[in-house]
């Protein structure tokens, strides 16, 4: 039916009982589809696939155990080669995760159009469904996708565009639902007013600018346990982000939400940003509002102007933090004024920190260590309150494993290294691995230089 030997797939014959038995061996083994292939032309594929669907034998879907279906499209191809219409050959009832990308929606030919409106009778098992489009889109795909997924009674994971607020609250009423995702993009996006119900305990919400964001989070409070803001940097100013964020205490359940992650991203393409936001002292404050978190991300914001004071005084109220990502995604990539100390304050602060990533000034040497020998193990007791009565910071934590340390500059000084790495190492000594940005190179060096002499040590 196909080689390999010049192209991924060259059709070369009709089908035959010994082609049509070598594809039914493997037919049943495939549980995932990711399609279309974008080396083969859309003329090519369909063709092998209409071969294999009319083969007297066939019967459809043509992949009967297949599971998962992912299906993108090039931009604008399938204007000139539809390949969406391929997905009526492979849907089917076993499938229960479906994956769209799709450029072009809702500017698809009728053909097009047809099958993907049929998905849920074709699919009528989906519990989680992706459907993504462009940021720099002004397509409005609400009633579409709206259309879709209020059909799919035990939909547990749905992340597509903003639908109209019928749809969301039929969504809403469908006690299967625990995570829900919304993209909005530069159309006049639909809004939802109301509270999501207790059972969505993951949030996503992402827009082109702050702006978009704040006209959505208006109308909408939910109790998640874990919320994750996508914020187009390149559409959004200062003021706007110190208020979209000062927003979400009015609108998420203080007491619930344990993870936060607020990402800066690009406002037309789905990449990070190439701008970024210093974070000030109002973003700290509305953040701090969240006394029960154990896991923040801000990976992608300037942390640059936050000593180490500043991570002591901002970080006492959370005790209960395990993952914490301070600035190493930040592409300002501007000199940060945090030394290591910056580490030891987290670390006193967090006890219970499981994962850390910071931006610091890696070319300044450790702070004086402070007397605490013979200090008394507190209350708590066990071996990490001795361990820390015994190292001259006082302080030890056993659960980090790997330091993401970014851009964090270092300088290859080997007596000024090997105080560092004995630092570090001290205070976590089941570090393992330092994780910096993969350039400029010879930063990456000098900390790969500092891992070894901290696994020599």
């Amino acid at each position: 039916m196909w080689a390999r030997k010049y192209y991924p797939f060259i059709v070369r014959m009709f089908m035959g009982e010994k082609q049509w038995l070598t594809f039914c061996k493997y037919a049943v083994r495939v549980k995932v589809l990711r399609g279309p292939c974008r080396r083969v032309s859309a003329s090519v594929q369909h063709n092998v696939i209409a071969a294999l669907a009319g083969y007297p034998r066939a019967t459809l879907p043509l992949l009967p155990n297949l599971n998962e279906l992912v299906w993108s499209e090039l931009k604008m191809s399938n204007l000139i080669n539809p390949s969406v219409s391929l997905i009526k050959y492979f849907a089917g009832p076993g499938i229960t995760t479906v994956s769209l990308f799709l450029i072009c929606w809702p500017n698809h030919v009728d053909t097009e159009g047809a099958v993907l409106a049929n998905l849920p009778n074709l699919c009528p098992n989906v519990t989680s469904f992706t459907a993504f489009f462009p940021r720099s889109s002004h397509n409005d795909h609400s009633v579409e996708i709206g259309s879709i997924v209020e059909k799919w009674p035990h939909l547990r994971v749905l992340r597509s565009c903003a639908v109209e607020q019928s749809v969301m609250d039929t969504v809403m009423t469908k006690q299967t639902l625990d995570t829900l995702s919304i993209e909005l993009n530069n159309c006049h996006t639909a809004v939802y007013g109301g509270q999501l119900p207790s059972h969505v305990t993951t949030w996503s919400l992402g827009g082109n600018s702050t702006a978009l964001c704040l006209r959505y989070l208006n109308t909408i409070q939910g109790s998640p346990n874990s919320f994750h803001l996508r914020i187009g940097a390149d559409d959004s100013t200062t003021a706007e982000m110190e208020r979209l964020v000062g927003m979400l205490p009015t609108r998420l359940d203080k007491a619930r939400l344990h993870s936060l992650t607020i990402e800066l991203t690009s406002s037309y393409w789905s990449t990070p940003a190439s701008d970024s936001f210093v974070l000030s002292s109002p973003l700290l404050t509305s953040i701090s509002l969240f006394p029960a978190l154990n896991e923040l991300d801000l990976s992608t914001y300037c942390t640059a102007e936050l000593d180490d004071k500043a991570y002591e005084t901002w970080l006492a109220g959370w005790t209960q933090l395990k993952s914490l990502k301070m600035g190493v995604a930040d592409v300002s990539k501007v000199k940060p004024v945090a030394t290591v100390g910056a580490i030891l304050a987290i670390l006193r602060a967090c006890r219970q920190l499981e994962t850390l990533g910071i931006a610091f000034d890696g070319t300044l040497p450790p702070p004086s260590g402070i007397a605490q020998k013979g200090k008394q193990p507190e209350e708590s007791g066990g071996e990490e309150d001795k361990d820390r009565c015994q190292n001259e910071w006082g302080v030890m934590n056993h659960r980090i494993t790997h330091l993401h340390v970014g851009y964090s500059p270092i300088e290859e000084d080997d007596e000024q290294l090997a105080e560092l790495a004995r630092c570090l190492k001290t205070v976590m000594p089941r570090l393992e691995r330092i994780v910096p940005d993969r350039y400029p190179l010879e930063n990456a060096a000098h900390w790969a230089k500092l891992q070894d002499i901290m696994l020599a040590g």
